[in-house]
Protein backbone atom coordinates (compact mmCIF):
# COMPACT_ATOMS: atom_id res chain seq x y z
CA UNK A 1 0.00 0.00 0.00
CA UNK A 2 2.53 2.42 0.68
CA UNK A 3 4.28 1.73 -2.88
CA UNK A 4 1.16 2.86 -4.10
CA UNK A 5 0.76 5.70 -1.98
CA UNK A 6 4.31 7.13 -2.92
CA UNK A 7 3.96 5.81 -6.68
CA UNK A 8 0.51 8.00 -6.75
CA UNK A 9 2.10 10.96 -5.35
CA UNK A 10 5.03 10.89 -7.46
CA UNK A 11 2.57 10.96 -10.70
CA UNK A 12 0.41 13.59 -9.36
CA UNK A 13 3.20 15.90 -8.55
CA UNK A 14 6.04 15.44 -11.27
CA UNK A 15 4.26 16.65 -14.29
CA UNK A 16 3.89 19.99 -16.54
CA UNK A 17 0.22 20.65 -15.01
CA UNK A 18 1.29 20.61 -11.38
CA UNK A 19 4.37 23.03 -11.81
CA UNK A 20 1.98 25.20 -14.27
CA UNK A 21 -0.52 25.19 -11.07
CA UNK A 22 2.92 25.99 -8.89
CA UNK A 23 3.71 29.42 -11.15
CA UNK A 24 0.58 30.64 -12.00
CA UNK A 25 -0.37 30.63 -7.50
CA UNK A 26 2.91 32.26 -6.99
CA UNK A 27 2.40 35.05 -9.71
CA UNK A 28 -1.50 35.63 -8.42
CA UNK A 29 -0.45 35.88 -4.97
CA UNK A 30 2.22 38.33 -5.81
CA UNK A 31 -0.35 40.26 -7.95
CA UNK A 32 -3.31 40.00 -5.16
CA UNK A 33 -0.74 41.26 -2.45
CA UNK A 34 0.71 44.30 -4.20
CA UNK A 35 -2.64 45.52 -5.71
CA UNK A 36 -5.37 44.56 -3.16
CA UNK A 37 -4.24 43.63 0.15
CA UNK A 38 -0.84 46.15 0.48
CA UNK A 39 -3.44 48.95 1.77
CA UNK A 40 -5.55 46.95 4.01
CA UNK A 41 -9.11 45.65 3.87
CA UNK A 42 -12.22 47.60 5.20
CA UNK A 43 -10.12 50.00 7.01
CA UNK A 44 -7.95 47.57 8.66
CA UNK A 45 -4.35 46.28 8.53
CA UNK A 46 -2.53 44.41 5.68
CA UNK A 47 -1.51 41.81 8.19
CA UNK A 48 -5.30 42.02 9.96
CA UNK A 49 -6.97 38.20 10.05
CA UNK A 50 -9.63 40.35 7.42
CA UNK A 51 -7.28 41.29 5.25
CA UNK A 52 -5.47 38.23 4.82
CA UNK A 53 -8.80 36.56 4.97
CA UNK A 54 -9.65 38.61 2.16
CA UNK A 55 -6.37 37.63 0.35
CA UNK A 56 -7.02 34.19 1.26
CA UNK A 57 -10.72 34.39 -0.70
CA UNK A 58 -9.19 36.14 -3.87
CA UNK A 59 -6.81 32.73 -3.45
CA UNK A 60 -9.21 30.21 -3.37
CA UNK A 61 -10.80 30.27 -7.09
CA UNK A 62 -7.23 29.58 -8.35
CA UNK A 63 -6.59 27.01 -5.49
CA UNK A 64 -9.84 25.15 -6.13
CA UNK A 65 -9.50 25.01 -10.24
CA UNK A 66 -5.92 23.44 -9.08
CA UNK A 67 -7.75 20.94 -6.79
CA UNK A 68 -10.61 20.11 -9.67
CA UNK A 69 -7.23 19.62 -12.08
CA UNK A 70 -6.08 16.85 -9.96
CA UNK A 71 -9.85 15.27 -9.32
CA UNK A 72 -10.14 15.07 -12.94
CA UNK A 73 -6.87 12.96 -13.33
CA UNK A 74 -8.75 10.29 -11.66
CA UNK A 75 -11.21 10.09 -14.29
CA UNK A 76 -9.39 10.25 -17.55
CA UNK A 77 -10.15 7.62 -20.14
CA UNK A 78 -5.76 6.77 -18.82
CA UNK A 79 -7.00 6.01 -15.62
CA UNK A 80 -9.91 4.01 -16.12
CA UNK A 81 -7.76 1.80 -17.38
CA UNK A 82 -5.36 1.89 -14.82
CA UNK A 83 -8.63 1.58 -12.40
CA UNK A 84 -9.79 -1.99 -14.54
CA UNK A 85 -6.33 -3.99 -13.46
CA UNK A 86 -6.76 -2.87 -10.06
CA UNK A 87 -9.68 -4.07 -10.01
CA UNK A 88 -8.03 -7.40 -10.42
CA UNK A 89 -6.07 -7.01 -7.54
CA UNK A 90 -6.34 -7.77 -3.99
CA UNK A 91 -6.27 -4.53 -2.87
CA UNK A 92 -9.72 -3.01 -1.81
CA UNK A 93 -10.97 -0.43 -4.36
CA UNK A 94 -12.20 1.28 -1.83
CA UNK A 95 -9.05 1.85 0.68
CA UNK A 96 -7.33 2.28 -2.72
CA UNK A 97 -9.46 5.46 -3.80
CA UNK A 98 -9.26 6.76 -0.26
CA UNK A 99 -5.24 6.21 -0.74
CA UNK A 100 -5.33 8.28 -3.79
CA UNK A 101 -8.17 11.03 -2.43
CA UNK A 102 -4.69 11.45 0.03
CA UNK A 103 -2.54 12.25 -2.89
CA UNK A 104 -4.94 15.08 -4.23
CA UNK A 105 -5.17 16.41 -0.76
CA UNK A 106 -1.45 16.78 -0.17
CA UNK A 107 -1.01 18.24 -3.93
CA UNK A 108 -3.69 20.82 -2.61
CA UNK A 109 -1.91 21.44 0.10
CA UNK A 110 1.33 21.87 -1.38
CA UNK A 111 -0.18 24.40 -4.23
CA UNK A 112 -1.75 26.39 -1.00
CA UNK A 113 1.87 26.58 0.39
CA UNK A 114 2.90 28.96 -2.30
CA UNK A 115 0.20 31.33 -1.65
CA UNK A 116 0.51 31.08 2.77
CA UNK A 117 4.78 31.02 2.49
CA UNK A 118 4.58 34.65 0.07
CA UNK A 119 1.96 36.25 2.02
CA UNK A 120 4.20 35.30 5.65
CA UNK A 121 7.40 36.57 3.67
CA UNK A 122 5.38 39.59 2.33
CA UNK A 123 4.66 40.71 6.05
CA UNK A 124 7.90 39.99 7.25
CA UNK A 125 10.06 41.88 4.86
CA UNK A 126 7.13 45.08 4.26
CA UNK A 127 5.74 46.00 7.59
CA UNK A 128 7.96 43.59 9.99
CA UNK A 129 5.14 41.20 11.02
CA UNK A 130 5.56 37.69 12.60
CA UNK A 131 2.77 37.19 14.65
CA UNK A 132 1.99 34.41 12.19
CA UNK A 133 -0.41 32.12 14.90
CA UNK A 134 -2.78 35.36 14.32
CA UNK A 135 -3.11 34.26 10.72
CA UNK A 136 -4.18 30.32 11.26
CA UNK A 137 -7.95 30.56 11.98
CA UNK A 138 -8.40 32.85 9.14
CA UNK A 139 -6.48 30.02 7.15
CA UNK A 140 -7.73 26.81 8.14
CA UNK A 141 -11.85 28.58 8.17
CA UNK A 142 -11.23 29.83 4.55
CA UNK A 143 -9.38 26.96 2.62
CA UNK A 144 -10.36 23.62 4.79
CA UNK A 145 -14.27 23.70 4.19
CA UNK A 146 -13.76 25.12 0.85
CA UNK A 147 -11.24 22.63 -0.35
CA UNK A 148 -13.25 19.54 1.50
CA UNK A 149 -16.80 20.55 -0.12
CA UNK A 150 -15.17 21.40 -3.84
CA UNK A 151 -13.34 18.16 -3.41
CA UNK A 152 -16.47 16.14 -3.05
CA UNK A 153 -18.75 17.79 -5.85
CA UNK A 154 -15.63 17.25 -7.84
CA UNK A 155 -15.43 13.47 -7.09
CA UNK A 156 -19.62 12.96 -7.02
CA UNK A 157 -19.40 15.01 -11.06
CA UNK A 158 -16.32 13.02 -12.07
CA UNK A 159 -18.10 9.29 -11.33
CA UNK A 160 -20.91 10.67 -13.63
CA UNK A 161 -18.57 12.09 -16.20
CA UNK A 162 -14.87 13.72 -16.71
CA UNK A 163 -16.41 17.15 -18.00
CA UNK A 164 -18.60 17.89 -15.04
CA UNK A 165 -14.85 18.07 -13.70
CA UNK A 166 -14.20 21.16 -15.75
CA UNK A 167 -17.13 22.68 -15.92
CA UNK A 168 -17.11 23.17 -11.81
CA UNK A 169 -13.96 24.91 -12.82
CA UNK A 170 -15.89 27.37 -14.24
CA UNK A 171 -18.76 27.22 -11.11
CA UNK A 172 -16.24 27.92 -9.07
CA UNK A 173 -14.65 30.70 -11.02
CA UNK A 174 -18.21 32.62 -11.20
CA UNK A 175 -19.28 31.91 -8.16
CA UNK A 176 -16.53 34.31 -6.54
CA UNK A 177 -18.58 36.58 -8.18
CA UNK A 178 -21.62 36.65 -6.15
CA UNK A 179 -22.39 38.39 -3.12
CA UNK A 180 -23.97 35.12 -0.90
CA UNK A 181 -25.18 35.98 2.47
CA UNK A 182 -22.16 35.57 4.77
CA UNK A 183 -22.93 32.22 6.19
CA UNK A 184 -23.58 30.72 2.51
CA UNK A 185 -19.80 32.46 0.89
CA UNK A 186 -18.28 29.32 0.45
CA UNK A 187 -15.18 31.70 -0.29
CA UNK A 188 -15.72 34.59 2.23
CA UNK A 189 -14.57 37.62 0.24
CA UNK A 190 -18.31 39.23 0.78
CA UNK A 191 -17.56 38.18 4.62
CA UNK A 192 -14.10 39.92 5.12
CA UNK A 193 -15.02 42.54 2.84
CA UNK A 194 -17.87 43.85 4.31
CA UNK A 195 -18.97 42.38 7.61
CA UNK A 196 -16.15 44.97 9.29
CA UNK A 197 -17.65 47.70 8.30
CA UNK A 198 -20.90 47.20 9.69
CA UNK A 199 -19.25 46.56 13.28
CA UNK A 200 -18.35 50.68 13.19
CA UNK A 201 -15.40 49.98 14.71
CA UNK A 202 -11.99 50.54 13.62
CA UNK A 203 -9.77 47.81 13.28
CA UNK A 204 -12.08 45.24 15.23
CA UNK A 205 -10.34 41.93 16.19
CA UNK A 206 -10.74 39.26 13.37
CA UNK A 207 -13.28 36.82 14.88
CA UNK A 208 -15.91 34.17 12.54
CA UNK A 209 -19.58 34.75 14.03
CA UNK A 210 -20.88 31.52 14.94
CA UNK A 211 -23.61 31.74 11.90
CA UNK A 212 -20.58 31.97 9.85
CA UNK A 213 -18.82 28.99 11.64
CA UNK A 214 -22.28 26.62 11.21
CA UNK A 215 -21.94 27.40 7.39
CA UNK A 216 -18.44 26.54 7.07
CA UNK A 217 -19.01 23.28 9.23
CA UNK A 218 -21.70 22.29 6.96
CA UNK A 219 -19.66 22.83 3.91
CA UNK A 220 -16.89 20.93 5.19
CA UNK A 221 -19.38 18.18 6.31
CA UNK A 222 -20.96 17.96 2.67
CA UNK A 223 -17.89 17.79 1.18
CA UNK A 224 -16.64 14.69 3.15
CA UNK A 225 -19.83 13.15 2.83
CA UNK A 226 -19.40 13.32 -0.76
CA UNK A 227 -16.28 11.76 -0.80
CA UNK A 228 -16.90 9.12 0.93
CA UNK A 229 -20.28 8.24 -1.39
CA UNK A 230 -18.00 9.18 -4.48
CA UNK A 231 -15.31 6.28 -3.36
CA UNK A 232 -17.70 3.83 -2.60
CA UNK A 233 -16.71 1.21 -5.94
CA UNK A 234 -19.40 1.15 -8.77
CA UNK A 235 -21.13 -1.71 -9.02
CA UNK A 236 -20.20 -4.07 -11.98
CA UNK A 237 -23.09 -3.85 -15.04
CA UNK A 238 -24.10 -7.40 -15.43
CA UNK A 239 -25.63 -6.61 -18.60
Amino acid sequence: MISLFKYELKRLLFNKFFIGLVIISAFYSHQIMYSDIILGVANTAPFSGWSYGEYLAKMLPILLVALLFFISFLYSKQEKHVQALTNTTPINPFLFQILRCITIIIAFILICIIPIGYSLWFYKVNFHFTNFKSLVLPIVTTLLPAMLFVFGAGMIGGRFHQSIVFMLMLVVILTNYIPLPYSLDLFGENFFTNYTLSLDIVEPAFFIPTNVLIGKFMYGLTGVTMILIASIPKKPNNH
